[in-house]
């Protein structure tokens, strides 16, 4: 027995509350505020359906205008749930001229009825309105389509094609009968338009579902790829870790070589005068030995009252302490370079440089001016290396007088403590740097000196970068050249 209309548009209103019910329960794990405006639009457009089935039982109001608004918000809801999809697109201008359309179809519908009361114009009216509204769905899909292929993109396609074609049908056959005696009479038109929104809500909720779930893979995959990479990328840093480790440590090694092998470089001429002024104390140590000798073999000597013994003891003690300073320094500055780090006084720093400098700059002729600061400096370093950079300085400073200089030659060293900042000052007023010269004092095998190495600067700027320390420089062009070296205060107030 075949089925009445009213029936069959019931069933279809139980689609749309059958099929959107199925989906929020299989999605709702998901949490997605998509799927609840899915879900609850096809819900208020079932019940829309089902009012537009029951004329004549509900009030007219509820027939003409309830259902209508309510036909309108689930189309919209559910094009809005699809159009997510499409973000980050824009989607603005689609929204405004559905809105127009849905508000300008409304006014028109709500005429028709209540002032023309025109009941077969506003059912051609609702049908050709909701086949070009329900095209969107088409769109959608193919824009989807467009952006990837997919099963669930090609049914939006259908479902928006067959619900256009089956409502233009219908739509069609209205106009063509020319008059609605009976709104639910049995037509082909009818039959064609129930059957298009059976097969439509059916491909609309599986293609939404197929969207849903393809998406949310992508972002699976798209999270694990990301977790991947993430790390790989640990992996690598971790590798990259390993080997700036290794670079840093033969860094070091290849500053303590450089640190030898500059030392190593200029103590000929250092040893050489190192070995004169040795020979004085020693000098003096072998005579007051000997005077003790013969005093001690005169036999007619009083030992206790010959003053000559406690002079002579005087002075072999003094110069044997003597010797014996230059000796320590003298190992101290050229030991095997291995980074320690202690606490001591910086202006003692310079002083014990200074002492094995000092017969060299005598022999070059060199006036040495010492300032150093009342007040003990504690510094935090490898004394070492900051000998290294001291002797540097002292030693350029020596050799920055031109051959056929004739004036007084000057070096000037000075220590200060400015701004909780230990400041070393090594002046002359020799040839001073030539301007072209001056961007690249500080680099690896630059040098002018013609029997220079390059090292000597570099090393010293690495080394201080080491200890948190600055070194600059003024130079003039025949007037001279100023260093200035920075380093940090130690916390400790004193050094043993």
């Amino acid at each position: 027995m075949p089925l009445d209309t009213q029936t069959t548009i019931f069933m279809t209103s139980f689609v749309y509350l059958m099929l959107h019910g199925a989906i929020w329960l299989a999605l709702k794990e998901y949490r997605s505020d998509q799927v609840k405006l899915w879900c609850a639009s096809g819900t208020v457009s079932g019940v829309a359906v089902a009012f537009l089935a029951i004329r004549g039982t509900v009030p007219e109001f509820v027939f003409l205008y309830v259902a209508q608004l309510l036909m309108l918000l689930g189309n919209w809801g559910r094009t809005v749930a699809l159009r997510m999809y499409l973000l980050p697109e824009p989607q603005n201008r689609s929204y405004m001229v559905y809105n127009l359309a849905c508000g300008a179809y409304f006014i028109l519908f709500v005429y028709l009825m209540a002032v023309l009361q025109a009941d077969w114009a506003a059912l051609v009216l609702f049908n050709a309105f909701y086949a070009v509204l329900c095209f969107d769905y088409f769109r959608i899909g193919l824009k989807l389509h467009r952006k990837a292929e997919s099963l669930g993109a090609t049914l939006l396609m259908w479902g928006g094609l067959i619900l256009s074609i089956t409502l233009g049908l219908r739509a069609v056959g209205v106009v063509i009968a020319g008059t609605i005696d009976d709104l639910y009479s049995h037509s082909w038109h009818q039959t064609v338009m129930v059957f298009g929104q059976f097969s439509s809500i059916t491909l609309f909720n599986i293609s939404f579902l197929r969207i849903f779930l393809e998406r949310s893979e992508q972002k699976k995959l798209a999270v694990n790829k990301e977790l991947i990479l993430t790390n790989e990328r640990a992996e690598e840093m971790q590798r990259h870790g390993l080997v700036l480790k290794r670079l840093l440590e033969e860094r070091e090694e290849i500053i303590r070589h450089l640190t030898l092998f500059n030392k190593t470089a200029g103590m000929g001429a250092l040893v050489a005068s190192l070995a004169h002024e040795l020979n004085q104390p020693l000098t003096v140590i072998q005579t007051n030995a000997g005077m003790i000798e013969l005093v001690l073999n005169d036999h007619e000597a009083k030992l206790n009252k010959d003053t000559r013994i406690d002079k002579a003891l005087t002075g072999l003690r003094t110069a044997n302490q003597r010797a014996a300073t230059i000796i320590t320094t003298l190992r101290n500055l050229f030991g095997q370079g291995r980074k320690e780090m202690s606490v001591f006084d910086f202006n003692e720093l310079v002083r014990d440089v200074l002492l094995l400098c000092q017969p060299a700059l005598q022999k070059q002729g060199v006036d040495v001016q010492v300032q150093l600061h009342p007040q003990t400096l504690t510094l935090r370093g490898d004394k070492t290396q900051l000998q290294q950079v001291v002797l540097n300085l002292i030693n350029n400073a020596s050799e920055a007088f031109a051959p056929a200089f004739a004036g007084v030659k000057k070096v000037t060293i000075q220590t200060e403590l400015v701004n909780e900042q230990i400041a070393l000052t090594v002046a002359d007023n020799g040839s001073g740097i030539a301007p072209e010269a001056e961007a690249v004092v500080f680099e690896l095998l630059r040098t002018t000196k013609e029997t220079g190495m390059g090292i000597g600067l570099w090393l010293s700027k690495t080394i201080l970068d080491a200890h948190q320390g600055k070194i600059s420089f003024i130079s003039r062009l025949n007037d001279g050249t100023r260093f200035v070296v920075t380093l940090p205060l130690a916390v400790e107030s004193s050094v043993l």
